[in-house]
């Protein structure tokens, strides 16, 4: 075979295919060239690395584009076909850009050659050849990637450093009563898509690092969001409240940037969908697609894990309905009740629970403690089965239309008009932020409760003094004096 010259960008595409765990003998099939060139791509992996880095650096500094909606548009839908495998050849891509400029009515332009380089240069994007893939899945192929291509993946890795990261949709308002009249509910726009957000679930190996939480909504700024100044989860939006690839990258990039600074490495299970692409650039997440068509089977976090959370917030959000119902107010759920509700949820879920969905996936060889997984369960059989799985169906993310990236695109370089008009929560009550006295006297409330009509444990009640700690840190104490000046005054 002849030895074949190849770019920086199939080098890096080369090292990413056997890091998933491709053999060498096809990709050099492929390719047409020697097994040892292959070999030797892969033995200077870390040297190429950062040379692809140094040339991603050197492309930003490329001038920007004088349509900077229009790339984004054209770098979201070359994403999403690259997701796919779809071959992507320069003139595909110039007229696919020009259909995008008339969907976004840029007038006078049409996309050149020139254009197409710039936009490559500034993204680093080289063409080569595309391996076909097929949809078709061996019975056997769960057993044998686990078998033959898990072990070297996982090598160099412990298991409190191996992840695993999935989506979940969430009708977040739903109470029992109305499961029945939507059972079946896709969500592309029905009653219920402006009721629904997206769930990022992921956990390490031994459940002992759950990472916070990212909810995916509707909106950029909910009304309920007003005044407050933290939340307990990740908050991101679209229009259709799915992951994507965007989002995706985003959130990987902080993480990547958070082990940068714990100075750790890990290894990231995600399913190979087309909002999860390939990044390369990553230098301390090891990006690993499970295969084609066996995240049912392999996917830990779908062994049970997204069942319990929302088991969890289920049975929160009917304690919610039933307490409503007791002081005589309407029971609504707002975006900001949901984010409460799912990370108390998580909280909830325990690590051995965690681990045994990972035993069970096939990732470890030690026996499965059932002990946890009964004890998790024991809240779900409470839980009407048609309300619990509801949403098990629902879609996290889904191929964009040209009209959908468009109109992503445009929501985010309009600047945003007004956080009280936002208009995808019109219907979304807005609550005040408690104040620091409404705080103190919901804790006297509670301690009162405690300390008098149930005898409360040492456990519980230094607890209470933490909380009460906690809220006084959080502002300048009043003191005597500070009463009487008041007095005074009046």
């Amino acid at each position: 075979m002849s030895r074949r010259q190849f770019t920086l960008d199939e080098k890096i595409g080369i090292i990413g295919r056997l890091e998933n765990g491709e053999k060498n003998s096809v990709i050099s099939k492929e390719f047409g060239t020697c097994s040892s060139t292959i070999s030797t791509i892969w033995k200077n992996k870390d040297k190429l690395k950062n040379m692809f880095q140094t040339t991603s650096l050197n492309a930003k500094r490329l001038r920007t584009a004088q349509h900077k909606d229009l790339e984004e548009a054209a770098l979201v839908w070359f994403k999403q076909q690259r997701s796919l495998n779809v071959p992507i050849s320069g003139p595909i891509l110039q007229t696919k850009i020009d259909q995008l400029a008339e969907k976004m009515k840029i007038e006078n332009f049409k996309c050149s050659a020139s254009w197409i380089q710039r936009f490559r240069q500034r993204h680093n994007i080289g063409f080569g050849k595309i391996s076909g893939e097929s949809s078709a899945v061996n019975t056997d192929i769960c057993s044998n990637w686990l078998a033959n291509v898990w072990p070297s993946l996982r090598a160099g890795y412990c298991d409190d450093e191996i992840y695993n990261a999935d989506e979940a949709g969430l009708f977040f308002k739903l109470t029992p009563d109305k499961t029945l009249r939507f059972k079946g509910e896709k969500c592309s726009g029905g009653k219920l898509s402006k009721d629904r957000i997206t769930v990022l679930v992921a956990a390490n190996m031994t459940g002992n690092d759950k990472r916070k939480l990212l909810v995916i909504g509707k909106s950029k700024s909910p009304r309920c969001f007003k005044g407050v100044s933290s939340l307990p989860v990740f908050y991101e939006n679209n229009t259709k409240a799915w992951m994507t690839s965007a989002i995706f990258e985003k959130t990987l990039n902080y993480w990547d940037d958070e082990l940068r600074r714990k100075k750790k490495k890990i290894l990231l299970l995600v399913d190979n969908c087309p909002a999860h692409p390939s990044l390369q650039h990553l230098k301390f997440i090891k990006l690993v697609f499970l295969p084609a068509n066996t995240t049912a089977v392999l996917q830990p976090m779908d062994q049970s894990v997204i069942r319990n959370i929302k088991a969890h917030y289920r049975n929160q959000l009917v304690l919610k309905m039933i307490e409503d119902i007791e002081n005589q107010i309407e029971s609504k759920v707002t975006v900001l009740d949901a984010i409460i509700m799912l990370d108390k949820a998580w909280r909830n879920v325990t690590s051995t629970g965690i681990a045994n969905c990972f035993r069970h996936a096939g990732f470890c060889d030690v026996t499965t403690d059932t002990t946890q997984l009964q004890a998790d369960s024991g809240l779900i059989n409470n839980i009407d089965e048609d309300y619990l799985q509801i949403d098990d169906d629902l879609i996290t993310s889904e191929i964009q239309t040209d009209e959908d990236i468009v109109d992503n695109v445009i929501a985010n370089q309009k600047v945003e008009l007004d956080n009280d008009t936002d208009i995808e929560e019109l219907d979304d009550e807005f609550e005040t932020v408690p104040s620091i006295s409404e705080a103190r006297a919901a804790l006297r409330t509670l301690e009162r409760f405690y300390y008098t009509k149930y005898e409360g444990t040492d456990a519980e009640r230094k607890a209470l003094s933490f909380l009460e700690t906690s809220i006084n840190s959080n502002t300048k104490q009043s003191s005597i004096k500070d009463y009487f000046k008041k007095l005074n005054k009046n």
